[in-house]
């Protein structure tokens, strides 16, 4: 975020009904692939906020204790679909959707598939010729080869478009 002003403090106005089910859906997918579903729901009000929000007021969106987003914070941090926007003269932080956010995703799941991928040749290294296991882990390196190539694709297209 680049703004250098503090946010308006237009409270973030309650979501309607369809939004408040999109933030729900956006949990549920999320908790689909491991993340708790408060993470999808904050990224969920992350993604439809007009300016960065404070950890209190989405904790009084969301209807959940302020210590209850503190975890799921540092995954989104650390997962880049969240970033802290701070400004001057204003103690309080808040959280943004990242602009970059789908391409630094894109780049963290192509930095999984590449360790996958070590960690299968590790395997097939430790393997002795003839091993009938050695086939499922060269599969698996064939495998990642395959989805590096359409990551990288992918984000080469990204990028393009941006």
């Amino acid at each position: 975020m680049k703004n250098t002003d503090p946010p308006h403090r237009n409270k973030f106005k309650k979501p309607s009904p369809e939004l408040t089910h999109f933030i729900e859906n956006m949990g549920r997918y999320f908790e689909s692939f491991g993340i708790p579903r408060i993470g999808g729901r904050i990224l969920g009000v992350l993604l439809i906020a007009h300016e960065p929000l404070s950890a209190e007021e989405i904790a009084s969106i969301l209807k959940v204790s302020r210590g209850s987003l503190s975890t799921n914070f540092r995954l989104l941090l650390t997962s880049a679909l969240a970033e802290k926007v701070t400004f001057p003269g204003d103690r309080t932080t808040y959280y943004a959707f990242p602009a970059a956010a789908w391409e630094k995703a894109m780049v963290v799941e192509l930095e999984g598939i590449a360790f996958l991928k070590k960690l299968a040749q590790q395997g097939l290294t430790a393997l002795p010729f003839g091993d009938p296991a050695r086939n499922r882990l060269e599969k698996t390196i064939e495998w990642t080869d395959l989805i590096h190539n359409v990551y990288q694709d992918a984000l080469t297209q990204w990028r393009a478009r941006q």
